[in-house]
C-alpha cells in the first residue's frame, strides 16, 4: 500500500471517529446509528464498516491515545503521592486533556455514561476514571469521592454544557479549574 493510500485511509478513519463523537455527544451514543454517520459522511454503512467493525469498536477506539495519559497522571499520584499539590497538579493535567486532543472523547463519555456501562470496551475508560476520581480525592470518605467526582464533572461541564452555562468556553475552562481545584483542596 502507498503512503497516499494509507494516508486517505486513516483520514477516513480520523473522519469517521470524529463525526461519531460528535453525534454520540449531540444525540446520545444508544440514538446513534451507523447508517446516521455514513449518512452524514457521504459514505455507505459497509465503508464505515471496514474500519470499524461495530458502533462500539468506532467509540471505544477513540480511547487508543487517551488511557496512557491517564495512566501517567495515575502512576503520579501512586504510592501515596496524594498531597493536595500533586492533587490540584492532577485536575489541571485532566483540564488540559478536555481541553485538548482528548476533550471530545471524554465529554461524551460524560455525557453517555449510563450507555457506556452496557459497552465491555468502554470498561477501560470508566476503570481509570474512576481510579483518578479517587486519587483526587481528599479524603477516603464518602466527602472526599464526592467533592472529586464533582470536581472531574464541572471540568468536563465547561465543555460539555456551554449553552446552559454561558459565556466563553475559555471563561467557562477557567471557572470550572478553580471550582474544581476548590472542591479538591
Amino acid at each position: 500500500m502507498d503512503s497516499q493510500t494509507d494516508g486517505r485511509r486513516t483520514g477516513s478513519k480520523e473522519r469517521i471517529r470524529s463525526l461519531a463523537l460528535q453525534l454520540f455527544t449531540e444525540q446520545g451514543y444508544e440514538l446513534t446509528t451507523l447508517n446516521q454517520i455514513a449518512d452524514r459522511l457521504g459514505m455507505t454503512r459497509a465503508a464505515v464498516l471496514h474500519h470499524f467493525s461495530s458502533k462500539e469498536a468506532l467509540l471505544t477506539s477513540s480511547y487508543g491515545a487517551l488511557l496512557p495519559e491517564l495512566d501517567l497522571v495515575l502512576r503520579t499520584l501512586a504510592d501515596g503521592q496524594r498531597s493536595t499539590e500533586s492533587r490540584i497538579w492532577a485536575i489541571g493535567r485532566f483540564a488540559s486533556m478536555v481541553a485538548g486532543d482528548h476533550g471530545r472523547v471524554l465529554v461524551c463519555a460524560q455525557v453517555n455514561e449510563g450507555a457506556l456501562r452496557g459497552i465491555a470496551g468502554a470498561g477501560a475508560l470508566r476503570e481509570r476514571l474512576r481510579k483518578f476520581t479517587r486519587a483526587i480525592a481528599g479524603a477516603d470518605t464518602v466527602e472526599g469521592r464526592m467533592r472529586a467526582r464533582l470536581a472531574v464533572s464541572v471540568v468536563v461541564m465547561a465543555d460539555a454544557r456551554g449553552r446552559e452555562v454561558g459565556g466563553r468556553l475559555s471563561e467557562r475552562r477557567e471557572a470550572a479549574l478553580r471550582v474544581a481545584r476548590e472542591l479538591i483542596s
